[in-house]
């Protein structure tokens, strides 16, 4: 799935947690596959890889969910929004809003 949203693999529609993956476009390469997995215990842990690069990151931290607006709470305190939808999120700017445009 290319685009800004992450397909659910493991789980149906009614439940959130599970673990997700899709690849985020991206300015500077082919794009970047990601993997979300939501723990029941309200932890994810988020591994990206950038395609044709050998560079990945790893973050880990906690989340909420309100009125289906999915928060991630990084260990170092950066925040970043999803909206789930049925069996995919979608990820969201800063301002929690779609994107749009060439990266959406």
């Amino acid at each position: 799935l290319v685009g800004s949203e992450m397909c659910i693999r493991d789980r149906n529609s009614l439940d959130y947690e599970g673990t997700y993956k899709g690849v985020f476009p991206a300015a500077d390469c082919p794009g970047i596959e990601t993997t979300l997995t939501l723990n029941p215990d309200k932890t994810f842990s988020l591994h990206s890889v950038y395609i044709d690069r050998d560079s990945s990151f790893d973050e880990k931290g906690t989340y909420t969910l309100k009125d289906n607006l999915l928060t991630l709470n990084e260990e170092g305190g950066e925040l970043s929004y999803y909206k789930v939808e049925e069996n995919h999120l979608r990820k969201l700017t800063m301002d929690k809003q779609e994107i749009t445009g060439e990266l959406a």
